[in-house]
């Protein structure tokens, strides 16, 4: 791991070279690879996917929360707050209103023009309601790039007590979350003490890599939890379990990531995930619905056994991560060959 130029307390100053941190990106490898697999509640899968829909959804996106907000810390340069917005709505929103785009004419085909003009407000101002519901975290996650410079500010002025207080905060959402769908109102609140918790791990980066080797005895417990935990919920699905699910999810994948760096080939692979998480997500669900429609045209029957649904959800899984990293390198190719 290489640490920040300076990152206790939100100190951090502009740095020209952050290098990536292996272990996070493994971590995200992962996410993603949870975030894919929790997308296949197809109508043809078995009833007993819904339990593992279920599992998934229960700590999925907090795990996906934290890794993002540690990385919006982490990646952070002091530039005007302006120029600062400019950029991100540039990177999330452009790719954001070309799939959604996209989704609602391909569903405007299948369900008729009328249902346009809805889903576009929808996208603009609640993407959840919109046909582009998965579209959702990007939507939130420009959001979340543009709250961190105010919590920078506030972390340097007045010091611990900010993050105390954000973390008072994001408790209290997370027991009372706000029931409104507009401008993923709903989604910021329930989420933000995952938020809240993955900057405050940024900003004491340099204090955690002093007992390293502490966390990662902590993760490995905790992925041994996890794993007992994920067995036991199968056998009698209970909230406190799920509950536990949701806070362990976080050392617990970092406990998972320490034991895949052994392994080169599925730590590359995860490694490449992650570095392609942004296209990844954007595009899956084209390759998951794609794959569902040639299957259903094929077969025309749902899925029994547990060992074809498993079979099906690893190919389809496997498509839907290796075609948006294709797409991409190609649209770069293109790109790169109109500029010259």
């Amino acid at each position: 791991m290489k640490q920040l130029c300076k990152n206790n307390l939100g100190k951090q100053k502009s740095c020209p070279n952050k290098y990536r941190l292996s272990i996070v990106d493994i971590m995200q490898g992962i996410a993603m690879l949870w975030v894919i697999i929790g997308h296949h509640l197809l109508d043809f899968m078995p009833l007993i996917y819904k339990s593992v829909h279920y599992y998934i959804y229960s700590f999925h996106m907090p795990l996906f929360i934290f890794i993002s907000s540690f990385l919006i810390a982490y990646s952070y340069k002091e530039i005007s707050y302006k120029d600062y917005v400019y950029r991100k709505f540039r990177k999330f929103f452009i790719p954001y209103a070309l799939v959604g785009g996209l989704v609602i004419g391909l569903t405007s085909m299948r369900q008729g023009i009328d249902i346009v003009f809805k889903n576009i407000l929808s996208l603009l101002i609640s993407p959840k309601q919109s046909e582009a519901t998965f579209l959702w975290y990007i939507y939130l996650l420009f959001f979340l790039y543009a709250l961190y410079p105010f919590c920078v500010r506030g972390v340097k002025r007045f010091k611990i007590y900010f993050e105390f207080l954000l973390l008072l905060i994001g408790v209290y959402f997370y027991l009372y979350p706000i029931q409104i769908s507009i401008l993923c109102i709903d989604y910021f609140t329930k989420y933000f003490l995952f938020y809240v918790l993955g900057l405050v791990a940024a900003w004491h980066f340099s204090f955690l890599k002093m007992y390293l080797n502490v966390l990662k005895i902590i993760s490995l417990i905790s992925f041994f939890l996890f794993v007992i935990l994920t067995t036991y919920v199968f056998v009698q699905s209970r909230n406190s379990i799920y509950l536990m699910l949701c806070f362990s999810a976080i050392p617990a994948m970092y406990g998972l990531a320490n034991i895949l760096k052994f392994i080169p080939l599925i730590k590359k692979v995860l490694i490449n995930i992650s570095k392609n998480c942004f296209h990844i997500y954007l595009l899956h669900m084209f390759f998951i619905q794609g794959i569902a429609w040639v299957f259903m045209k094929v077969y025309d029957c749902k899925i029994e056994s547990v060992e074809i649904m498993f079979f099906y959800i690893v190919i389809s899984t496997t498509i839907s991560i290796i075609g948006p990293i294709v797409l991409s390198k190609l649209y770069d190719r293109l790109k790169l060959k109109f500029i010259r």
